[in-house]
């Protein structure tokens, strides 16, 4: 007896596939652009540097579980290990939780940047890139941890090829608490949100200062959209509105979905930025003479 089609759950995980390809391109276009500005001399943007590289590292690692199954969506007769695709589903969540706290720890410096920018300002550079590095890495590796050692889950007792059909009550409390830091990052973006646009009205905001907390507010309301919501709903309902099995993996294609648009906002800021920078110093040379004889004859009278 054949089997029947699943479309849904084929397109859903196509257009995880798809996403993941564009997300690659535009953040190693990103990347490559922050190495060749004057951006990556500024402290502001080393945090976004990092978000563009894990992009890409949770692209290349869910790209592998989404072929897979698209593989065996168009021929059942090929079945990959659920083993295999455990292991692609365990990397990609360590790689999420890397995200999200660097999503936390973006929220918090953008905080610190714009209610005490003097000392902002003044301390900032003290702390190394490869600190931050080290605390994201670290904290990923903090769910394997939970997962093998403190939960005690041993994944292969069942054959589960995605994370959520092994985890046991212990992991599910301690996930909790990992979306309870998007909450965080969430509440915290709104403040954000709230202080720029009076300041907006009050004063002229240093241009690097406003990018990156424009990248911080798209990131946070990404994350309430695309990640945070759906858990809230589960989590009040005690139910999951969408069947994986209906609808395939729509979890990762959401967050597929995220970082898509996040790297298309970073991409547009970016570039309306360094378009500006490239008109100025087109005109900079005739302005700065003019300036000049304007100095010059104050000085003189």
């Amino acid at each position: 007896m054949a089997t029947e089609f699943n479309y849904r759950a084929f397109s859903v995980t196509l257009a995880g596939l798809i996403a993941s390809f564009f997300i690659v391109i535009l953040n190693i276009r990103l990347l490559w652009r922050f190495q060749g500005s004057s951006m990556k001399n500024k402290p502001e943007y080393h945090l976004f540097k990092i978000r563009f590289i894990i992009d890409i590292c949770y692209s290349f690692a869910v790209s592998s579980y989404y072929t897979a199954l698209i593989v065996s969506y168009i021929d059942p007769f090929i079945l990959f290990h659920y083993k295999s695709l455990f292991v692609g589903t365990l990397l990609s969540s360590n790689i999420v939780a890397t995200r999200f706290i660097l999503g936390a720890i973006i929220s918090t410096e953008r905080l610190i940047a714009v209610f005490f920018p003097v000392k902002f300002h003044n301390n900032r550079r003290k702390i190394s890139i490869f600190s931050f590095t080290a605390v994201v890495v670290l904290w990923g590796l903090m769910e394997d941890v939970m997962y093998f050692w403190v939960c005690n889950i041993s994944p292969f007792e069942k054959e589960c090829s995605i994370l959520g059909c092994t985890w046991n009550d212990c992991f599910v409390r301690s996930f909790k608490l990992i979306k309870v830091i998007g909450a965080f990052t969430c509440s915290s973006s709104v403040i954000l949100f709230v202080k720029l646009f009076f300041l907006k009205r009050a004063m002229h905001l240093n241009s690097d200062l406003s990018k990156t907390n424009y990248l911080c507010i798209g990131d946070a309301f990404l994350t309430l959209l695309f990640d945070f919501s759906p858990f809230l709903v589960t989590l009040i309902f005690k139910t999951q509105l969408l069947s994986a099995d209906i609808y395939g993996p729509y979890n990762a294609t959401a967050k597929s979905l995220a970082c898509l648009i996040d790297a298309i906002i970073a991409t547009f800021i970016l570039n309306k930025s360094s378009s500006k920078q490239v008109s100025i110093r087109s005109v900079n040379p005739r302005s700065a003479a003019t300036s000049d004889r304007f100095l010059s004859s104050r000085t003189n009278h």
